[in-house]
């Protein structure tokens, strides 16, 4: 985390604030964030820095996992582009559809602004995987992920994100049992 990334940094800055709405009383202050869940427009330059120093991160602090996880909304582009680059298998998390509604594993994932299904697909007993995601701000969906990865044998070896806000990743690294590395804090 001690690395320099102007362009994560300069993004980080300039993100818009808006409210989104959990439901009609609770409301919750989010930052737009262009390489975020709810980003849009990303340019090169921040993709090809995002992406050299998630692979630059994983390979000096997770030598050693079958391949990566990562969930929707957010953390899928990521972790597929850092699969990429380490040329790793991955497994996409994915959100709530009728189409995954067959699924035999699903977990209820409940955020601040937020509830949906997550649907676990394709794992085997034993598989050592690590996690990519886009932000950590509360750590409530690595958390249900951990914890029915520990249900189905699944090896978390580590967790690795862009941001995390705050220093609630610490608290999660001590509840899962694993590193979380994080490229930039705010």
């Amino acid at each position: 985390m001690s690395a320099s990334y102007a362009r994560l940094s300069e993004s980080i800055s300039n993100a818009k604030n808006v409210r989104i709405y959990k439901n009609k009383d609770t409301a919750y202050d989010f930052k737009l964030y262009p390489f975020g869940e709810r980003g849009t427009y990303i340019d090169p330059e921040l993709i090809s820095e995002i992406t050299d120093s998630l692979a630059e991160s994983i390979t000096a602090q997770f030598p050693a996992f079958d391949y990566i996880v990562s969930p929707e909304p957010g953390g899928h582009t990521w972790g597929m582009l850092a699969a990429y680059k380490l040329i790793k298998p991955m497994n996409i998390l994915r959100l709530s559809t009728e189409l995954y509604d067959n699924y035999e594993v699903s977990i209820k994932r409940e955020t601040a602004y937020n509830e949906n299904y997550i649907y676990f697909d394709g794992f085997t007993a034993g598989d050592r995987v690590l996690l990519v995601d886009d932000v950590i701000s509360s750590g409530a969906t690595i958390r249900c992920i951990a914890q029915q990865m520990e249900h189905m044998a699944i090896q978390l070896v580590g967790v690795q994100a862009i941001l995390a806000k705050g220093e609630h990743y610490k608290q999660l690294e001590m509840d899962i049992g694993v590193p979380v590395q994080v490229l930039s804090k705010v």
